[in-house]
C-alpha cells in the first residue's frame, strides 16, 4: 500500500524541492501548515527559496527521531525513497547546518502546540470517578561526548569517568494514553523539584495528580495544590503528619506544613478552625492514607510486603474511599512504561543524541517529543474508534509502521485527509488482549544497562516474567501516626 502525501509547490522552484518534507502518515498529525506557522512565528523563514527549505528540514530533525541509529544521509535517504522525479542531493555537511540554521526554537514551539492530553471521555483508564489520570517524574538521556555537551550539561557525579554527558528531564504524562502533557530538560544538576515546578503551569482542575517520595516539600505542593488540581501523593515517613480528625475509612486530616513539633501544629490548626482562619495559612489540608502492600510472586514463591504512605487533598472519603486511592496509586507506574517507551522503544536501547551541541541537543530532544506525542494520539485515537484500553495498543508496532509509511510515501495527494490507516490498520492487527483492566507493574527499578557493555551478563541479569498477586490493605489510624 503506498502513502500518498500533498506537497505544496514552489513557484519557480518545482515541487521536488518541498517534496521531501514530510513525515510519512505522521504528517496528518504534523501538518505542513502547522510547521510554516511555527516557522513565521519564530523567524526561521528562508529569505529565498534554498535547496534545502526551512519546511523540509524540520522534517528532517523530526525524521531523526523516527532513524535514530541511521545517518544524516540514511535519514534523508528514507524521506525521498519513494519520490519520484529525484530532487535534491545534500551531504551530510549540508544537512548539519541546515538545522544548525533553524536551531531548536521551531521545534520547541511545534511541540507547545502537540503536547497534552489526548484521552476523550470515552478513552479506557483514563479517569476515575471523572478525573483524568496524571503523574510527573524524573529521568536522564545520554547525550554525545563533546566539549560543548561535557560544559553545559555535566556528567552525573557518581560515574563522572565512565559516562556520557546527561540531559536531566522531567515529565508530566497522562497515566491512561502515556501523552506527553508537557516536559522539561535541562542540564544534569538541575534538580527534579526545580523543573516539576515548571511543569505545574500544566496541571488543570479536574486532573488527579500523581508524585513519589522525590517530590515531597510544602513549596511545590502548594504550587501544585494552587493549580486546582487534586493530589494524590506518597510521602516520606519522616514528615509529621498528626491526626486532627480520624474518619470512619483508617484515613485521617492532618495538614502539611514547615517542619515543628505534633502539639504545637494541633494546637494551630484546632485554634485556627475556631477563628475561620483557612488551613491553607498554615500548610496544606490533607488526608493521610497508610496501606501495607503485599506481593506474592507465584514464580520464586516469595513474598514482600512494604508500607504506603499517601497525602491527597480529596478529603471526602465517602466520595473517594481509602482503598481506592491506595490502589489508584499504582496507575503512578505508567510514566515509567512512558519513559520506557521514550528512551528505549522510540530511541532505541543504548542510543546516544546525536548531536555535539547544547542547541542541537535541545532541538533533537523535541524532535524526539514531537513523534512520541504524534504516535500517542494516533494509538489513543485509534483506541478509543476501536472501543479498547490504550494500555493494549503497542508502541513498538506504531513506530514501526510509521517508519515503512515514511519510506514508502510519493508525492501525490492523500485521497482521504485526515487519516492513518496504514498505522491504524497494523496497530490493531493481531494482538494479545489481556483483560479489560489495566495492567499491573510489579518489576522492580534496575539499572537497564550496565556502564561496560563488554562486562554485561545476560544470564545473571535476565528477569522472567513475574506471575504475583498484589493486595493492599488500608491501615487504620491508631490516633497518633
Amino acid at each position: 500500500m503506498i502513502i500518498k502525501l500533498g506537497m505544496p509547490s514552489c513557484p519557480g522552484s518545482g515541487r521536488s524541492v518541498f517534496a521531501a518534507g514530510h513525515l510519512g502518515e505522521l504528517t496528518q498529525i504534523i501538518t505542513p501548515d502547522l510547521v510554516d506557522e511555527v516557522l513565521h512565528a519564530t523567524c526561521r523563514v528562508e529569505m529565498r527559496i534554498r535547496k534545502l527549505p526551512a519546511r523540509v528540514v524540520v522534517y528532517f530533525v523530526l525524521a531523526m527521531a523516527l532513524f535514530p541509529r541511521e545517518g544524516y544521509r540514511g535519514v534523508w535517504a528514507s524521506l525521498v525513497a519513494g519520490l519520484k522525479g529525484g530532487g535534491s542531493d545534500p551531504s551530510a555537511a549540508a544537512l548539519r547546518q541546515a538545522r544548525r540554521r533553524i536551531g531548536p526554537e521551531p521545534l520547541v514551539l511545534l511541540f507547545d502546540r502537540l503536547k497534552g492530553c489526548t484521552a476523550t471521555p470515552a478513552t479506557v483508564g483514563a479517569w476515575w470517578r471523572g478525573l483524568r489520570l496524571v503523574a510527573w517524574d524524573g529521568t536522564t538521556l545520554e547525550v554525545a561526548d563533546s566539549a560543548a555537551n561535557a560544559a553545559f550539561f555535566g556528567y552525573y557525579r557518581a560515574r563522572r569517568a565512565s559516562t556520557y554527558p546527561l540531559v536531566r528531564l522531567t515529565a508530566l504524562v497522562e497515566c491512561g494514553t502515556r501523552a506527553l502533557v508537557d516536559a522539561v530538560a535541562g542540564p544534569a544538576a538541575d534538580s527534579e523539584k526545580s523543573q516539576a515546578q515548571q511543569l505545574c503551569g500544566a496541571l488543570r482542575p479536574g486532573m488527579l495528580h500523581f508524585a513519589d517520595r522525590g517530590s515531597d516539600g510544602l513549596d511545590l505542593m502548594r504550587q501544585a495544590a494552587c493549580s486546582g488540581a487534586d493530589l494524590l501523593w506518597r510521602i516520606g515517613a519522616s514528615r509529621v503528619l498528626p491526626a486532627i480528625e480520624v474518619l470512619d475509612d483508617g484515613s485521617w486530616l492532618s495538614m502539611v506544613s514547615t517542619p515543628t513539633g505534633r502539639n504545637q501544629l494541633v494546637r494551630w490548626v484546632h485554634r485556627d478552625r475556631r477563628r475561620g482562619v483557612p488551613p491553607q495559612v498554615r500548610g496544606i489540608a490533607v488526608r493521610v492514607i497508610e496501606a501495607d502492600v503485599t506481593v506474592a510472586d507465584r514464580t520464586t514463591m516469595t513474598v514482600r510486603a512494604s508500607r504506603l504512605r499517601l497525602v491527597t487533598t480529596l478529603l471526602d472519603h465517602r466520595r473517594y474511599p481509602a482503598e481506592e486511592l491506595a490502589a489508584l496509586y499504582h496507575e503512578r507506574w505508567e510514566i515509567e512504561t512512558a519513559f520506557y517507551g521514550l528512551k528505549v522503544t522510540a530511541l532505541g536501547s543504548g542510543t546516544v543524541l546525536r548531536s555535539h551541541h547544547p542547541r542541537d541537543v535541545f532541538q533533537e530532544l523535541f524532535g524526539l517529543f514531537i513523534v512520541f506525542q504524534a504516535a500517542r494520539r494516533i494509538a489513543s485515537d485509534t483506541a478509543v474508534a476501536a472501543g479498547l484500553d490504550p494500555d493494549q495498543i503497542s508502541l513498538t508496532v506504531t513506530l514501526r509502521t510509521a517508519r515503512h509509511t515514511v519510506i514508502n510515501a510519493d508525492a501525490a495527494p492523500l485521497t482521504k485527509p485526515g487519516l492513518t490507516p496504514r498505522i491504524s490498520a497494523a496497530i490493531l492487527g493481531p494482538r494479545e488482549l489481556g483483560a479489560a483492566q489495566r495492567r499491573r507493574r510489579i518489576l522492580p527499578r534496575r539499572v537497564k544497562r550496565s556502564q561496560s557493555k563488554f562486562a554485561y551478563n545476560e544470564t545473571r541479569n535476565a528477569r522472567p516474567l513475574l506471575r504475583a498477586t498484589i493486595v493492599i490493605s488500608v491501615t487504620p489510624c491508631s490516633g497518633r501516626p
